[in-house]
């Protein structure tokens, strides 16, 4: 069987990347709470402070970097070529944006300083890790566009290893400065990329004379998708602090809990985007319309799948799970399976949007995809606007806002695939400079 005809199987290749996405997620929360039960809630404050603020703006400035180096490596797959400056060009790209949020948090110093409780040293470990993980999610886009995603879940679990296992000597020597912790933040990122890039030898082959794709717009279109659909699907904590009155922080702190418990296949999704991807943008490069459709499909079921099953668990499930989990007790009897429903449609909802989103950019309809997120955000608005009381708000506002988004997106792929007719002759590959080897060897499994 040929290579383009080998079926994607994006959830049984994602296996790997989910053991790594586990191992770093355990590792974390051992992290956080090593260091609480350490420093003490004082100053366990504003560690969690640079972790919110390390996290938030590392994902919102290089996931998009990642998805885009993914998507065009899929799509120089699907055509037969290789751009080898592709990677070094979105690195330098990264790191511009890392130097960007450096140049922030300097001009906002004052203002930066008191969010980490006026810890200068949580700063230098902020400015330090940035560009280290702009590094790291260049990484990632290459290695999920080649298809290792062993060594991408290699370098989530190397990453979670270091802090962890720094922490833990620093509890054993008895260290309570909070720097040493935020150091542990600022080193693994590097760490960890430096331990996947060993042994790891770019493509020799052909390369591709056309003139290499722009990074700067694209990146910038998804850089406003992923703030769209984060606030999206995390609006619902805000929209309660903020509209909660005393006698619902019972009912709140329920619902919160709650979120935490539905959002499970959000997680899992995760796992399988860097796969399902570059699969999908090759599908297209190669004009495999019918391929595309099947894998978009089988995704989709996989998908719908998994929400039923969390949604039936969360329903039945709910009140006991925060009751015997979370510790809750009066306040749980204020949150009806109604509400356990309207969570897991709206987490299903929002994940079949999330697919349908990968499938317009793998076709390179990045606007589009941009477009669709942000009418989930109209809806979330008019949906909370909708009802009374900070839970109901909060619940109808991600779920009006799901809705929207999948219908826009769905519509969005919709029309773009009655515009795609694959041409009747067989794709051939493009004329090609002559490299080292006779054919591209992408780094991918045989």
């Amino acid at each position: 069987m040929r290579e383009d005809e080998r079926p994607h199987r994006p959830v049984a290749q994602s296996l790997p990347l989910l053991a790594g996405l586990v191992s770093q997620a355990i590792t974390t929360y051992l992290v956080l709470i090593l260091a609480g039960r350490t420093l003490g809630a004082a100053a366990f404050g504003p560690l969690s402070a640079l972790y919110v603020l390390l996290t938030s703006i590392a994902t919102g400035l290089f996931l998009p970097l990642e998805q885009e180096i993914a998507r065009l490596r899929g799509d120089q797959r699907g055509r037969g070529v290789w751009d080898a400056a592709l990677f070094r060009r979105a690195t330098r790209l990264g790191l511009c944006g890392a130097a960007a949020a450096v140049a922030v948090v300097a001009v906002a110093f004052p203002v930066t300083l008191t969010i980490v409780g006026r810890n200068a040293p949580l700063l230098v470990a902020l400015c330090i890790a940035l560009p280290g993980y702009a590094v790291c999610f260049a990484m990632r886009g290459e290695l999920a566009g080649r298809r290792q995603l062993p060594r991408y879940g290699v370098q989530l679990a190397v990453e979670g290893t270091v802090r962890l296992g720094g922490t833990v000597l620093l509890v054993l020597i008895g260290a309570t400065g909070v720097g040493w912790y935020g150091a542990m933040f600022a080193g693994a990122p590097w760490v960890a990329a430096g331990v996947s890039a060993i042994g790891w030898q770019r493509p020799d082959g052909p390369v591709t004379t056309e003139p290499p794709p722009p990074l700067v717009r694209p990146v910038g279109l998804l850089v406003l998708s992923c703030l769209a659909s984060q606030l999206l699907i995390n609006a619902g904590p805000l929209v309660v602090a903020l509209l909660a009155g005393r006698g619902e922080q019972a009912r709140v702190g329920a619902f919160l809990a709650a979120l935490v418990v539905v959002r499970v296949p959000v997680f899992l999704f995760t796992a399988v985007q860097p796969s399902f991807l570059p699969a999908i943008a090759e599908h297209s490069a190669a004009q495999r319309r019918a391929s595309f459709v099947q894998l978009i499909s089988r995704v989709l079921t996989a998908a719908a799948a998994l929400v039923a099953v969390s949604s039936v668990a969360a329903v039945a499930l709910g009140p006991w799970m925060l009751r015997t989990f979370f510790g809750f007790r009066q306040s749980v009897t204020s949150l009806s399976r109604w509400t356990f429903a309207e969570m897991t449609l709206s987490v299903g909802l929002f994940l079949i949007a999330a697919v349908l989103a990968q499938a317009l950019l793998g076709r390179g309809r990045h606007a589009a995809t941009t477009m669709g997120w942000l009418v989930g955000l109209a809806g979330l608005a008019a949906g909370t606007a909708a009802g009374t009381g900070a839970v109901s708000r909060a619940g109808t506002g991600f779920l009006v806002g799901a809705m929207a988004g999948t219908a826009a997106l769905g519509v969005a792929l919709w029309q773009d695939l009655r515009r795609w007719h694959p041409p009747a002759q067989p794709f051939r590959q493009p004329t090609v400079a002559a490299g080292p080897g006779a054919t591209p060897d992408f780094g991918y499994p045989a």
